[in-house]
């Protein structure tokens, strides 16, 4: 069993990418750190390949934003941490995450540990499913998306609709396309 500290040091240890952008980057496309807290149980570098490749799949905000995002090593535009609750708390703030949620704020987009290693009720047979869901919610966010409700019993909820609270009835959907 993965376990998940509370709380953690609050400093991070940053992957650095794997692969390197085969172009200059263009207009509307992003740079972005992955950075895990230290002490979490999560492997940096794998980390960070999970991510990139959810974020350059074209089921993703690239094939409906036409966004493109790119690692970097240090100075990205966005950072996404992975960190322990109550770090998740601290950085969230004024949101209250409770230990529970993940968030946006300014430029971080911060992943609930918790979250990351357990997914939710609705995604307990489907962890990695979870994760593609919440790179692309918070991400989401910092692209200037805002929640959305569930349109109908029976539809793929939308990737901007809170599924971390619940389906609501609708089924789920982890990429922005698909609803």
């Amino acid at each position: 069993m993965i376990d998940i500290a509370e709380t953690g040091p609050g400093n991070f240890i940053v992957s650095a990418p794997s692969v390197s952008p085969d172009h200059d980057l263009g207009a509307g496309e992003l740079t972005y750190t992955v950075e895990i807290e230290a002490g979490l149980p999560f492997d940096p570098s794998a980390t960070a390949d999970a991510i990139d490749g959810i974020l350059d799949d074209l089921r993703g905000w690239p094939g409906v934003a036409g966004r493109e995002f790119h690692p970097v090593a240090a100075a990205g535009e966005l950072r996404i941490l992975v960190a322990t609750p109550g770090t998740t708390d601290q950085l969230c703030s004024p949101l209250e995450t409770n230990g529970e949620v993940s968030c946006r704020n300014g430029e971080s987009v911060v992943l609930n540990a918790r979250r990351w290693a357990f997914g939710t009720e609705d995604y307990q047979d489907a962890v990695p499913e979870y994760r593609t869901y919440l790179v692309n919610h918070e991400v989401g966010h910092a692209i200037g998306y805002a929640h959305v409700q569930c349109p109908g019993p029976g539809e793929p909820a939308p990737v901007m609709q809170q599924q971390t609270y619940g389906l609501d009835g609708c089924r789920r959907n982890v990429w922005p396309t698909v609803a």
